[in-house]
């Protein structure tokens, strides 16, 4: 018999879509949080995210961490969801992808603590290739992305060289906080996921080299963001 949680997430009133875009973080400008707030019916915010109502999604903006994204997306999953887009930034370890450039996670290596939770004996993680698919088709055509495999961490502090070197050995492509925590929940509840994200920091090298108020990477927001959240 399994041993079930104590506590259960209570639905978000209000805010019940089966279609979610999860973005973790926004960018200086706050050109997220504006362009939402344009957008949207009614907001929520909260202390573990932003919620936002558009006509045939949610939104949730501002949950960083793994720990935040299981904490809200399992409230919007037992809110009726059954499909997560996360759209977040991450590090680049491939040192052929820089800062502005797009990537869509093939796999997710998890190195944070969350999804031990849901698969104590599983460290890779994977999005639904079906809705992967769907998300790179929703892309402008002028853009391009690089499909690769992602590291999720909670310690982006502790990313030291030799670090960097031994995931770019096992072909990994880029670093987040949130992207196997969302495979794996989504995997536990038997809903869909997938993860595209843009580039805001550049670690191949071994050195820090970060592009978070980057003209360009303000750029990618707007040609592929934000109209990813009237397309999707």
């Amino acid at each position: 018999m399994k041993d079930s949680p104590i506590c259960n997430p209570k639905p978000i009133k209000n805010f019940a879509h089966r279609r979610v875009l999860y973005f973790p973080m926004d960018i200086p400008s706050r050109l997220l949080l504006k362009f939402l707030s344009k957008k949207a019916a009614k907001e929520k915010k909260t202390p573990y995210g932003h919620f936002f109502l558009l006509p045939d999604k949610t939104v949730l903006l501002n949950a960083m961490s793994a720990p935040l994204a299981a904490f809200s997306v399992e409230r919007l999953i037992a809110s009726g969801a059954t499909e997560i887009f996360l759209l977040g930034f991450c590090g680049a370890i491939d040192p052929r992808i820089k800062t502005g450039e797009l990537v869509s996670a093939s796999k997710a290596h998890s190195e944070e603590g969350t999804s031990h939770h849901y698969f104590p004996r599983r460290r890779v993680f994977y999005p639904s290739f079906s809705l992967k698919q769907q998300l790179e088709n929703f892309l402008p055509s002028q853009i391009s992305y690089n499909s690769l495999a992602v590291v999720s961490t909670d310690a982006p502090y502790r990313e030291t060289r030799s670090w960097i070197k031994e995931k770019q050995k096992k072909q990994i492509g880029a670093v987040d906080m949130e992207t196997s925590a969302v495979f794996s929940l989504s995997e536990f509840h038997g809903i869909l996921s997938t993860s595209l994200m843009i580039i805001s920091d550049e670690l191949s090298s071994g050195a820090w080299k970060t592009g978070f108020h980057s003209a360009s990477l303000e750029s990618s927001v707007r040609e592929c963001f934000l109209p990813l959240i009237q397309k999707i």
